[in-house]
């Protein structure tokens, strides 16, 4: 009996000391977490990417095919213009950015002068149907370029034909792996500019579920070509996201006063990661155009 009793005893004796020790390590990993220097984030601005199609097929660059684009000046999408143009007044930007680089700054600078003054006629081209429109009718002096282009990466430059050097690598199958889909996603982007009319597609192209897809597409395929070798995939997404960074910086340095509203009209292939750098920033707040 008596030997029951010390067993218990010290039963509950141990017990005691393991909830206390799990209650030391618990307080203990409490304080880790709380006294971790994070930024608080006290954002002073905000900023909201309009990421869109180029409204003019001569200055798009992506794998979107000429013939399948949509008339943004047919009469149904005028419309589509004036209620796009309603809806960023409600962010009421204090700055507008556009997808130029500085070296077209004093060319667009004079344009945006002439079209105040009633000489210019608007390009179709997203920064002038929707930039210089919203920024004449909210009182903005000017629009500011805030693109840049780094050099390619080297190891693609050098690259003949891409099938063959991945195929002298053992690595077609990796390459290849997501061909179907993305291309599926390619196709997608041109049928809607037909079958859709303008603010469903720029309603898509600011959505969740566009965003996702544009990650994958940087995250399949191409990524694989040169692994173990020349990582000729793994520069190009590096390379986007050394451009990205730099647009961001570009349109984060736009800040003069107390508090600035900052709108970024991108290519919607842009948009992922404008939006990852702004919403991970502690000055800034980022807001979405589907919201308003």
């Amino acid at each position: 009996m008596i030997r029951v009793l010390l067993l218990l005893i010290s039963t509950l004796f141990l017990s005691c000391n393991t909830n206390e020790e799990e209650i030391k390590q618990k307080i203990s990993d409490d304080k880790i977490l709380s006294d971790f220097p994070v930024i608080t984030k006290q954002a002073k601005h905000k900023a909201l990417v309009l990421g869109t199609f180029h409204f003019d097929m001569a200055t798009d660059g992506s794998d979107v095919k000429e013939g399948k684009k949509m008339d943004v000046l047919s009469k149904e999408n005028k419309i589509h213009l004036d209620t796009i143009i309603r809806r960023l007044k409600k962010f009421n930007p204090t700055k507008i950015a556009i997808e130029w680089t500085s070296k077209m700054q004093v060319k667009r600078d004079s344009q945006y002068l002439e079209y105040k003054a009633g000489n210019f006629d608007l390009p179709r081209n997203e920064t002038f149907q929707i930039g210089f429109r919203l920024a004449k009718e909210l009182g903005h002096e000017k629009l500011y370029c805030i693109d840049n282009r780094p050099v390619m990466p080297e190891a693609i430059g050098e690259i003949e034909d891409i099938d063959k050097f991945a195929d002298s690598l053992g690595q077609s199958e990796a390459f290849h792996r997501y061909d179907q889909e993305n291309r599926r996603f390619i196709n997608y982007s041109s049928e809607i500019q037909k079958n859709y009319e303008l603010l469903d597609v720029i309603k898509l192209y600011n959505s969740e579920v566009y965003t996702k897809r544009s990650k994958q597409l940087w995250t399949t395929g191409m990524v694989n070509l040169g692994v173990y070798h020349d990582y000729a995939g793994t520069d190009l997404t590096g390379y986007w996201f050394e451009r990205n960074t730099r647009i961001f910086a570009n349109a984060a340095n736009l800040v003069e006063d107390e508090e600035e509203r900052i709108l970024i009209i991108y290519g919607a292939a842009h948009k992922w990661i404008l939006d990852e750098l702004f919403d991970n920033t502690p000055e800034f707040d980022l807001l979405q155009f589907n919201k308003l």
